[in-house]
């Protein structure tokens, strides 16, 4: 049974796809929070809302809990990804209850069973992004109906080569979790958006990032 009231849960109102769809002429950064941080590491809810102050487009949780509850609650206007994968629909539920506005759906499962957990997270009016771990998967998100896709990948590099032949009007997200500053740079005029570690967004350098990437 979920340990979670599922009666309570209500549909999302913040439009994640609308806040990391750039057309690849900017870069969204979708801030990663909670994992990684440098010690000592904030309370979520108050580097929910540092992000916030940054103009950072969405925030970015490795899984739903109330970490992710409690930052999601800290911002009224910043839409929330949860990075793990939704295998069922209570999982989409665990997400949508803690906070989020999207989830991760493997781009790789058959078509009817993606499409059956994409639809669910659409009734709680999340954003249902194809989870691409390896350019097969990109492949795969394209041809699924997705409207947007999260591609991770080891560098940038592979980011870009899993992406280059994907549709333009797939919106496209990139998880390079070593990433530094530099990496994310490389990123820009190939995907829509970036998932930024706390090891960046932390950074002095961070704002200046910002102005450059996601004017």
């Amino acid at each position: 049974m979920p340990d979670f009231d599922a009666g309570s849960i209500v549909p999302s109102t913040r439009d994640l796809l609308q806040v990391i769809s750039t057309r690849r002429k900017s870069m969204a950064l979708v801030g990663l929070v909670g994992s990684g941080a440098p010690a000592p590491a904030p309370a979520p809810a108050d580097d929910a809302a540092r992000l916030h102050e940054l103009n950072i487009s969405a925030l970015a949780f490795a899984e739903a809990g109330p970490a992710m509850q409690g930052a999601a609650r800290a911002t009224k206007t910043v839409p929330s990804l949860c990075l793990s994968k939704v295998g069922d629909r209570d999982g989409a539920l665990a997400a949508r209850f803690h906070g989020a506005d999207g989830v991760c759906i493997d781009a790789l499962l058959p078509l009817d069973e993606w499409d059956r957990l994409a639809k669910g997270a659409r009734t709680m009016r999340m954003l249902p992004l194809a989870l691409a771990e390896s350019p097969e998967g990109a492949a795969a998100a394209a041809k699924v109906g997705a409207r947007a896709v999260l591609v991770r990948g080891a560098t940038a590099e592979a980011v870009i080569e899993s992406v280059a032949s994907l549709p333009k009007t797939l919106t496209v997200v990139a998880e390079v979790p070593s990433a530094d500053a530099d990496a994310l740079r490389r990123l820009v005029g190939h995907v829509d958006a970036a998932i930024v570690p706390p090891a960046v967004h932390t950074s002095a350098q961070f704002p200046a990032l910002v102005a450059e990437v996601d004017p």
